[in-house]
């Protein structure tokens, strides 16, 4: 199969993937409790008159299964729906609040891949000896630390006690064009600005990449070890090629792949999980976004925040399945 074929198929699997996601996800939040229309229309302050026109608003009274309708026609149409929360079109909030999350989640996964495979391999290299007792040790506590508690302990050194780095927000931008502030800030020339993003982009980057660095360290340094016992290893060892090229050149490549993997679906799980890092950081993301839609059962919101997490991780997955073909051309796309 060719590989565009292979891409179409996959991207027309995205058709019953949200269609079901959306089913499942519409009914969990219409299953929550309490009356969206009473919030929507002010909470306390709103009359019943408020609530009724609310409700006739957004076709509350409709039973559910034609709620959905509704729902899944306009979505037909690319209509997300009106965010309750902002009072805007759901499609308009997360590309406003998008690229927030993605230039967070971006920086904390480059970060994760530069310390965790070197780390990874290190540890493998150096089976049971220091520099893989550390590793583990250090894998560990990426696995067991809160991302609360490591997210306030960082603001607390580096800001309230060194006070090298912001503690909220993201900084400023000269000129907004794609969203992501370093970006936008590089292409006006603004390096000052620029210094300034990145700055704020530190603590939220490593606290969001330390789950992640850990895992991949975890799959490397084994899958390394598993790939340092192979014939092949020990055939190229034979032949007096340096322990360098045969770390490097022939077990390197074939570890990766399962690495790979694990990257690939934590990215997607980062930009969905978001939540807290940007909660604690006050960074301006679909995390922050999705937290207040759940709040005030904004269910379009909700519903789109939702959607769009599941279209990212079918595409991470596709990207993943695409990259495992340049690592080892000996896998075919099926």
């Amino acid at each position: 199969m060719k590989l565009w074929h292979y891409i179409i198929r996959r991207l027309l699997l995205l058709i019953p993937i949200l269609l079901g996601v959306s089913i499942i996800v519409f009914a969990l939040a219409h299953s929550i409790p309490g009356d969206p229309a009473y919030m929507w229309a002010g909470g306390i302050k709103s009359t019943p008159e408020q609530v009724n026109i609310t409700k006739e608003k957004f076709k509350l009274n409709e039973p559910l299964h034609i709620q959905y309708f509704y729902y899944l026609s306009n979505l037909f149409h690319g209509d997300l729906g009106i965010s309750a929360t902002t009072g805007n079109p759901v499609a308009r909030d997360l590309i406003t609040y998008f690229p927030a999350t993605f230039e967070l989640t971006t920086f904390a996964t480059i970060i994760a891949i530069i310390i965790g495979i070197p780390l990874g391999v290190v540890s493998a290299t150096k089976r049971d000896k220091l520099p893989d007792i550390l590793s583990r040790i250090f894998a560990l506590a990426g696995a067991s630390i809160p991302i609360f508690w490591l997210g306030l302990a960082l603001k607390y050194i580096f800001y309230y006690r060194l006070g090298i780095l912001p503690a909220i927000g993201r900084g400023e931008v000269a000129q907004t064009i794609t969203g992501l502030y370093t970006i936008d800030n590089l292409i006006v020339g603004r390096l000052d600005l620029l210094v300034d993003n990145i700055k704020h982009l530190i603590m939220p980057s490593i606290c969001l990449a330390f789950v992640m660095l850990a895992t991949i360290t975890r799959v490397m340094r084994s899958s390394m070890l598993e790939v340092l016992g192979e014939d092949y290893i020990r055939t190229a060892r034979a032949k007096g090629l340096r322990e360098r090229k045969v770390i490097y050149k022939h077990a390197l490549r074939n570890a990766l792949i399962p690495t790979v993997t694990v990257i690939g679906m934590s990215y997607g799980a980062l930009l969905a999980g978001s939540v807290l890092t940007e909660t604690i950081f006050s960074w301006d993301g679909i995390g922050c976004y999705a937290v207040d839609a759940i709040k005030n059962l904004d269910y379009s919101a909700i519903m789109g925040f939702t959607l769009l997490v599941a279209f990212i991780f079918v595409i991470a997955n596709l990207i993943v399945d695409i990259l495992y073909c340049i690592i080892d051309p000996r896998i075919r796309y099926g």
